[in-house]
């Protein structure tokens, strides 16, 4: 199946029809879609790239050549504007915009493909590079069951910002290889508040090891962490920066002992007592 046969169906029609991939993987972009602006963000240009297109299909950049639906928008109308917002200042030097005038399009969200949106899985193909196009004929690979949050790598590979595990934790039958591989294992992990650049370390040796830790952190947010608790009756959604990593895995039959002496090492190396999130 291709995604032309499926916007078809869905009686997209016309050949006024771009698709777009975001690749969000660096810091300054992804602080923005973070904050909550990532419509902000693609509806500001600096060249006309949307000029005569009535539609644009928007995918999120995955592994290799991979896109992740995110959703349709009308492209209603577009007008030149001598500056960008303050929060996407950021991007002119990253995408090397320079002055402007820059491009502003009215996009208004479209909801045709809304149930296939996060789980419509497309082959972008050979030209990744080239991040807007007209080509509709593109393999679709897969479509992820409703709650799918993302492909286990290995846990070296773990970074996960606080709605990824969210969804994981809560969808546990969709995403079955993460429940397996976190709960088999215990752990030494790292909290970054990417906010301001704090770490909190912290251990797994318990019931269904680092699974059922992290999911404390999702039913309280905090996981009982002094600092964090403060933290967060300051900020009570500080919560939705905090990102998940895994610094060590340790095997289940391990001590207790064992993995609060990692835990002690790891603290001490990245000076989370002094300057970090720990509180002993």
């Amino acid at each position: 199946m291709k995604l032309s046969d499926i916007l078809q169906l869905k009686g997209f029609t016309n050949n006024r029809i771009k698709v777009v991939r975001h690749t969000t993987d660096r810091n300054e972009i992804r602080n923005i879609i973070e904050a909550g602006h990532f419509e902000l963000y693609q509806s500001y240009q600096k060249t006309n790239v949307f000029k005569d297109t009535e539609y644009i299909i928007v995918f999120r950049a995955l592994e290799g050549r991979k896109a992740l639906l995110q959703g349709v928008y009308k492209v209603n109308k577009v007008q030149k504007v001598s500056k960008l917002p303050d929060v996407l200042n950021p991007i002119i030097i990253l995408e090397n915009w320079g002055a402007g005038p820059f491009y502003f399009y009215d996009l208004i969200r479209d909801y045709s493909l809304s149930e296939l949106e996060e789980r419509l899985v497309i082959d972008w193909g050979s030209s990744t590079v080239s991040w807007c196009q007209k080509k509709l004929d593109k393999d679709v690979i897969e479509i992820l069951p409703k709650g799918f949050a993302k492909t286990f790598l290995g846990y070296e590979n773990v970074i996960l910002m606080f709605d990824e595990l969210e969804k994981i934790i809560k969808n546990p039958d969709v995403n079955r290889q993460w429940k397996m591989m976190l709960s088999n294992v215990y752990g030494v992990y790292l909290i970054l508040d990417t906010t301001n650049g704090q770490q909190y370390v912290g251990s797994a040796y318990g019931k269904d090891g680092i699974w059922g830790r992290w999911s404390d952190y999702v039913h309280t947010k905090h996981g009982g962490n002094k600092i964090l608790v403060d933290l967060l009756t300051n900020d009570p959604v500080r919560y939705k920066k905090f990102q998940f990593s895994i610094l060590n895995v340790l095997p289940n039959s391990s001590l207790r002992e064992q993995v609060i002496q990692l835990e002690q090492i790891t603290k001490a190396k990245l000076g989370t007592k002094t300057f970090g999130l720990n509180s002993n």
